[in-house]
């Protein structure tokens, strides 16, 4: 309980750590952060916007066009919040054999992990409520609005969450470093399928109901693609509560892989350079 509360008491002081990290490069910061993940919106809303065109048609998988620049903007503002394959230095660190360091700070890795999540989701988070501002500014007649203010703490909720599982999978990834060296591979694999599975590339409304249900089983779904339908008012209350109970049962799982994976790969590789 005493080192529980320790790794409380110092998690703080990583955060403030890892935001002066952020902001000591301005140009960095902008462009890797506030700039992140709106070059897809843009080419999306292009191809949409042919396919409407071309076919004439006033609907396209149940989303008129007004609808869909709407996913699209909420998607991006969603996308923005969550960590990706550059978001850790794991891999490298361990490659590079600066991961022995740690074993002798007075405070767990994990707390140096957890730390950096908050600080760059924190960051993220103002980020993404500056630029829907902008937009709400500049476009108002197509800019969305949340449905109501429990459909946007539904949202929120699941999104902070699904950042975590997104934290969890890169951190387990970047663990295998100490047994791969493909380790770049398996991330951008990830990054893929993640992208898909979210409805990022495209709308999961828009795929046959059996994908739509498959997917609804893994935690990218219920990340990106539901809370942008809540904010949308195209999913309800009880379906934010099964997202909830399969973004429950995933964080568990992937919280004790993460935890196995460290500690059988410092020991291997302490046990190698012994």
């Amino acid at each position: 309980m005493s080192a529980l509360l320790e790794e409380l008491r110092v998690l703080p002081h990583v955060v403030a750590y890892e935001w002066r990290k952020a902001s000591a490069f301005r140009m960095g910061l902008v462009s890797r952060e506030l700039l992140r993940g709106l070059g897809r919106p843009v080419v999306a809303l292009f191809v949409y916007f042919a396919m409407f065109e071309s076919s004439g048609a006033r609907e396209l998988g149940g989303y008129t066009f007004h609808q869909l620049i709407a996913y699209l903007v909420w998607t991006s503002v969603i996308f923005k919040c969550l960590t990706d394959e550059k978001s850790l230095d794991v891999a490298e660190q361990i490659f590079d054999g600066y991961i022995t360091k740690y074993l002798v700070m007075p405070v767990g890795f994990f707390t140096l992990v957890l730390g950096r999540f908050v600080q760059l989701t924190g960051l993220q988070l103002i980020a993404s409520f500056v630029f829907w501002c902008a937009g709400a500014l500049l476009v108002p007649a197509y800019w969305p609005h949340p449905v109501s203010a429990l459909a946007l703490a539904q949202a929120l909720l699941l999104v902070l969450l699904g950042a975590y599982c997104y934290l969890l999978v890169h951190f387990i990834l970047s663990c295998l470093a100490f047994w791969l060296d493909v380790v770049w591979s398996l991330l951008n694999m990830f990054r893929f399928v993640a992208s898909f599975a979210s409805g990022l590339l495209v709308p999961i409304a828009l795929m046959p109901g059996s994908v739509n249900e498959a997917l609804s089983y893994f935690f990218p779904y219920w990340t990106v693609f539901a809370p942008a339908e809540l904010l949308l008012g195209r999913m309800s209350g009880g379906d934010a509560l099964r997202g909830l109970l399969v973004r429950g049962a995933w964080t568990v799982a992937l919280q004790a892989l993460a935890a196995i994976t460290w500690r059988r790969g410092i020991a291997r590789f302490a046990g190698a350079g012994a």
